[in-house]
């Protein structure tokens, strides 16, 4: 039988299927049905197929074989008058007045108000607010119902109508693709599912276009490249909608004639990636032309003995000179592994910066960073205030940056750590907003993992050879006797001695039986606990997200055994959230001033929302922000970088193969301060830091050997 109903609550849905149990209204109850959904949202009308069963503890439910959006005038008329729009109408009272008055109901109502008066049990105060809303609005509804009976949901009908007021309807039909670029929350899959819907065919050129779009976007971003080859390209997209190649061949010719994408040899790029490494290129190469002020040998010298005596600590001689170096050099590169004096040398080019230039402050020298982590702790380490590459551009919440080309950063030294976990994208941001006499040091571990956002910054820049590359090699004394740093170039010499382990001194394996991760992450945190040790001082690494031993059960399964304040919570989608949760921030958030990576812990939970505690900038996140929230018990390797923790464990199992390589093995490891627990198998490991990595698809460094500047790719 069929089952006509709005979707109002989710009750429960399974973590590793379709899965849910579900409340849906009718004109005349509410039911739970349960079944296999993937696309439901709350507040739309649905037609389920299936029987009523009697369930032994909670009666009377609709078990749904099948299910489809219910897309008919009258229901869309029903959702319309159950919106925002309508405070106090609810599912019965509208359902009376399009049964009352026919699908002709607005027009009536705003014509006559006098025809509520036939609708049953409908009150004085609510007849005067439908129709005051009515008459004021009337000229909206018939482009609102259509919208509705599109499928789209009350919200998302408002923000398209909000973007196109009157012509909404038009322009969807004419090519629904539009809300992609202008819409937010739209992407090609949704706006795809709706031109289909409306009757668009699979070979139509504008959905071919929009689809080779969204596997170049998605190639690019997903796995970091600037460009896809032509093939590589033409095979995702035929893999994506099964269609003939030549037809996928007239609309490459289209994008790259209206200039939608760029097509250098057989290489496509989207235009703002190819864009911002041609004007990465001209910057940098800008910069580096002017001329700088140069500092005697014997000035820096003497102040750099000077500055010993004050800090009473000596530089080896390999510090020394890039210290002094790097002060004579417009565009500076140092690159060095864990325990080599990055920080020390940072540490030392400030001070000599401001002594050579009889500086009372460090009021013209910025220290940058790409997290928030990093930058604090560049700022502990240097004495100096650092703050993120986005905080230091003014970036706001309406997602600007203050300083641009037309807005200089007033700095005559910048220096930006963590220079590997640069995208060609913020690369673009903060090089457009430097001006052209200041001095720029990048500071990073070129081993390290690349930026999770397309490019290859770091490597390019240094690949290049046009500029004056400073390598760390030395390991300082402090550090030297560290067995996590021994682990790190073992991994960088591709072959791990396991007699390292058996010291059991800051690195320690243990191999796992029966794949039971959970069980030995409990007896390791167990016995941590155990000796007074506190939960927060210890950090989890794991390559995945999915599966039975990805990122997101771990995170589960930590917070289930070891947070007991179990009384407050917030449930939202897969994830539910105690007080004093760790929790991990996935996205920029510029209204919120929080940024990607930040960790948190959470202090107080209300009905809808969070106060979360990152770093000491208290943060309160409603449910429309938890879209980008999640548990951080564990985290990812990509979201560790910038970061240090006293301890560690890192699970290196066979299902993480496809992650496994020994740039990502390195990152992790050298995020170790003080302890690492390796879960896995060493002759595993040894296979996996052995295998060659294929560098992104890039072309800054050829860019950078150019002589002439490249002209940028005009935008439409």
């Amino acid at each position: 039988m069929e089952l006509k109903g709005i979707y109002i609550q989710e009750i429960f849905r399974a973590s590793d299927s379709n899965y849910r149990i579900i409340l849906v209204e009718t004109e005349t109850e509410k039911v739970i049905v349960s079944g296999s959904f993937s696309n439901i949202e709350i507040g739309l009308s649905y037609a389920f197929i299936g029987d009523y069963y009697i369930h032994a503890k909670y009666g009377k439910q609709f078990k749904a074989t099948t299910y489809k959006k219910s897309t008919d005038t009258k229901t869309g008329l029903i959702t319309y008058l159950l919106s925002d729009k309508f405070v106090g109408i609810g599912i019965k009272t509208a359902t009376n007045i399009v049964d009352t008055l026919g699908l002709d109901a607005l027009n009536l109502i705003v014509k006559d108000k006098t025809v509520l008066d036939k609708v049953p049990n409908l009150s004085k105060t609510k007849k005067e607010l439908l129709y005051e809303i009515l008459k004021s609005k009337s000229e909206e509804d018939s482009v609102y119902i259509e919208l509705y009976n599109m499928g789209l949901s009350p919200k998302m009908a408002k923000k398209i109508f909000e973007n196109y007021g009157l012509m909404a309807v038009n322009i969807i039909k004419e090519n629904p693709y539009r809300l992609i670029y202008e819409v937010d929350g739209y992407g090609f899959k949704k706006a795809d599912d709706l031109a289909l819907s409306l009757g668009f065919e699979k070979d139509n050129k504008i959905r071919i276009m929009e689809a080779i779009l969204y596997c170049l976007d998605n190639l690019c971003y997903k796995n970091g490249n600037v460009f896809i080859e032509e093939n590589d390209l033409i095979k995702e997209v035929i893999s994506y909608l099964d269609i003939a190649k030549n037809l996928i061949d007239n609309c490459f010719i289209t994008l790259v004639n209206n200039k939608r994408v760029v097509k250098i040899n057989n290489n496509i790029y989207l235009n703002s990636l190819y864009n911002a490494e041609i004007k990465v290129a001209n910057f940098l190469k800008c910069i580096k032309d002017v001329p700088i002020k140069k500092y005697k040998e014997e000035i820096l010298d003497s102040n750099l003995i000077s500055l010993e005596k004050e800090l009473k600590f000596t530089y080896t001689p390999l510090q020394k000179k890039v210290i002094k170096a790097v002060l004579n050099d417009k565009i500076a590169i140092i690159t060095g592994g864990p325990g080599t004096g990055k920080t020390t040398i940072v540490k030392g080019i400030i001070k000599l910066y401001l002594k050579v230039n009889k500086l009372k402050n460090s009021d013209g020298i910025l220290l940058l960073a790409p997290t928030g982590r990093a930058a604090k702790r560049l700022q502990e380490s240097c004495n100096v205030e650092a703050m993120t590459i986005h905080r230091g551009l003014g970036y706001d919440y309406n997602g600007v940056f203050a300083f641009n080309e037309n807005n200089l950063l007033p700095y005559n030294l910048i220096i930006i750590d963590e220079a590997s976990m640069i995208d060609i994208e913020l690369a673009y941001r903060l090089l457009s907003a430097v001006n052209y006499k200041s001095q720029i040091i990048f500071i990073g571990d070129e081993n390290q993992l690349p930026s999770v956002g397309p490019g290859e910054f770091l490597h390019d820049i240094i690949a290049a050879d046009c500029f004056k590359v400073y390598r760390l090699f030395e390991v300082m004394r402090q550090v030297k006797d560290s067995n996590i740093i021994k682990l790190a170039n073992m991994i960088l010499e591709e072959k791990i001695e396991p007699n390292i382990f058996k010291e059991k001194k800051e690195v320690y394996n243990y191999n796992l039986f029966n794949n039971n991760l959970k069980y030995k992450i409990k007896q390791l945190l167990d016995n941590y606990l155990s000796k007074g040790n506190d939960l927060a001082n210890i950090q989890i690494l794991i390559p995945l997200y999915s599966g039975v031993n990805g990122i997101d059960e771990i995170n589960k399964f930590v917070q289930n055994e070891y947070n007991k304040n179990k009384d407050k919570f917030l449930k939202y989608k897969d994830n539910i959230y105690y007080l004093n949760d760790r929790v991990l921030q996935l996205q920029n958030n510029p209204e919120k001033q929080i940024m990607n990576g930040d960790i948190g812990y959470i202090i107080e939970i209300l009905d809808n929302s969070l106060t979360i505690n990152f770093n000491n900038k208290i943060v309160e996140l409603n449910k429309n922000d938890l879209d980008n929230l999640t548990l951080a018990y564990a985290i990812s390797v990509h979201k560790s970088q910038g970061s240090e923790y006293d301890n560690v464990i890192f699970p290196l199992l066979s299902s993480y193969s496809i992650m496994l390589k020994r740039k990502l093995i390195y990152t992790a490891i050298t995020r170790a301060k003080a302890k690492l627990i390796i879960i896995g198998d060493i002759n595993f490991i040894n296979k996996r830091i052995m295998l060659k990595e294929k560098l992104r698809n890039t072309s800054l460094m050829e860019l950078l050997k150019e002589e002439k500047e490249v002209t940028p790719y005009d935008f439409l």
